[in-house]
């Protein structure tokens, strides 16, 4: 049983969760600032000598690592910046270690880091201030107070924008009556590699477990019950604020049957007795189409294996338009020999009389159509918020438009028809099966992700998915390193080594290799690595 005998079944590589923290530290969200003071009931006057202003900011990204009982260990390496003693400015490089527990919040249904421990591993001044030992050893005892409270009385609890950030469906009302139901949730680290979540929506399963890892090697791993994916399509389709249409409309140069070139000639030929020649050409053919497609009904849906769906009782009411415009360029000629070849007459029989160059609409359809389609054939894919649905691929109907003769041959008529049935299946709304599974969002602090690699598993009860993910904005690629890293917020820029850089957010930095460049974008060269190129 790939689902262990839950509804939903999800396992987490620590490796996901490292990518995660990376991103929040790229954005600069790991860093906190305060006052303290140590010592209470003094004089106002003395308040100086008592507080400590303090900011913590973190110099790497954090370290993920799982640890048994459900134990999360969160590395962070960072730089202590503190004023002391009414002005005297201490920098200290410190080393953490944050403990957390990892647990299913239900109100807001997602993935939690409950922090219960803070360890300092290493603590050492980068200062030149000499300070007695038994202030260094007092500072020390107030940076344990001070981290332990910030983490586990101010922070209190790690979020880890990933896998089950959210289980929400998409277009729901904002109310508690239509957040998918949660009945258990149970979570595991399993060989201190794989953080295993269990879940069950509608009615709880006593004989779940979770024993047994799935990932072979992937970042992620999704097991989920067939009827499960039923249940939560019912549930969205009766609570769901969407009105299952989506619009469409686009422009799309065409290509043009030369036999009707040929047609128009001829029958202005035959028409005129032969003494009327015509030379017609079509260019710049293009065609406009668009309109609504509309899911009226509750389709039904069977799971027929190699990622294939078979839907049925698929009702689709669709409102659509189509243009054929051209530029038409016509040469009128009289012959007044009519059908008589022109090289047995002894005279200039062919007089020039018109010439036409103007942009024409050679066919316009428009119809509304009511389909009730009986054989449809859909694909499991994730959409554009990572919830898994599915997408319809083949569809048996006919469109037959109403409409009067027009200038277009029958084979490009039927071209043209087959075009807009294809963009009627593509623009059939998706039909949800899951909450979003991955990100809760395309857009996570800027950064945004790729399903890679997905294995996609149909059996008999239960549907698999085993994938990667890859921040786009943080591939591992082998990468050039700039010479120069500009800051963006104080717009002065460094030579790659320059101690200053340490102290730009990794959120304000960007790269050059030409210095120029920079100078030339009124960023300032740096007084200290860079001062021949300083201008005052």
């Amino acid at each position: 049983m790939a689902t262990n005998n839950y509804d939903m079944l999800v396992q987490l590589d620590e490796k996901l969760l490292n990518k995660a923290l990376a991103m929040v530290y790229y954005k600069g969200f790991i860093k906190f600032e305060g006052v303290y003071n140590f010592v209470d009931g003094v004089p106002d006057e003395l308040l100086g000598f008592t507080k400590i202003n303090y900011k913590l900011r973190v110099k790497s990204e954090p370290f993920v690592d799982l640890l048994d009982a459900n134990e999360v260990s969160i590395r962070i390496s960072g730089e202590l910046n503190l004023v002391i003693l009414t002005g005297v400015p201490v920098c200290l490089d410190i080393e953490l270690n944050v403990k957390a527990h990892a647990e299913f919040d239900q109100g807001t249904q997602n993935l939690k880091y409950s922090i219960w421990e803070v360890l300092i591993l290493s603590l050492k001044l980068n200062d030149k201030i000499q300070m007695h030992r038994d202030f260094i050893q007092k500072l020390n005892e107030i940076f344990t107070i001070l981290l332990n409270d910030y983490f586990k009385n101010t922070l209190k609890v790690f979020h880890i924008p990933m896998a089950l950030h959210s289980l929400e469906l998409p277009m729901m009302p904002d109310d508690p009556a239509s957040r998918l139901p949660v009945s258990r949730v149970d979570v595991k680290i399993l060989d201190k590699k794989t953080l295993a979540v269990g879940i069950n929506f509608f009615a709880d399963t006593p004989s779940a477990s979770l024993s047994g890892r799935y990932t072979n090697g992937k970042e992620l791993y999704f097991g989920l019950k067939k009827n499960t994916l039923t249940e939560i399509f019912n549930f969205w389709w009766d609570h769901t604020t969407f009105n299952k249409t989506r619009k469409f409309d686009g422009q799309t140069p065409i290509g043009f049957d030369a036999t009707l070139e040929k047609g128009v000639d001829l029958a202005t030929r035959v028409l005129s007795l032969g003494f009327i020649e015509s030379d017609t050409s079509y260019e710049n053919v293009v065609l406009d189409y668009g309109g609504t497609v509309q899911i009226t009904s509750k389709p039904e849906f069977e799971f027929v294996g190699q990622n294939v769906v078979k839907l049925s009782k698929l009702v689709l009411k669709t409102d659509l338009f189509a243009s054929v415009n051209a530029d038409v360029f016509k040469q009128i000629d009289l012959d007044t020999s009519s059908f008589v070849p022109d090289k047995i007459t002894p005279w200039q029989d062919d007089i020039h009389l018109k010439t036409i160059n103007e942009r024409k609409e050679l066919l316009s359809l428009k119809d509304s159509f009511y389909l009730e389609i009986t054989d449809a054939e859909g694909q499991l894919v994730f959409n554009d918020d990572n919830n898994l649905v599915i997408r319809l691929k083949k569809a048996d109907f006919t469109l037959d438009f109403k409409h009067k003769g027009s200038g277009l041959t029958q084979r490009m008529l039927e071209k043209l028809i087959s075009f807009i049935k294809d963009r009627v299946v593509e623009k059939v709304p998706d039909i949800v099966l899951s909450p979003s599974l991955i990100l809760s969002k395309v857009n996570v602090y800027g950064f945004t992700g790729t399903i890679s690699d997905s294995l996609i598993e149909i059996n008999p009860d239960e549907i698999t998915i085993q994938t990667n993910l890859i921040v786009n904005e943080l591939k591992s690629l082998p990468v050039a390193v700039p010479l120069y890293i500009a800051n963006k917020k104080s717009k002065i820029i460094h030579k790659f080594e320059c101690p200053q850089v340490g102290d730009v957010d990794p959120e304000n930095r960007i790269g050059y290799f030409v210095i120029y460049e920079a100078l030339s974008e009124n960023y300032t060269a740096c007084k200290t690595c860079l001062n021949a190129y300083h201008i005052n």
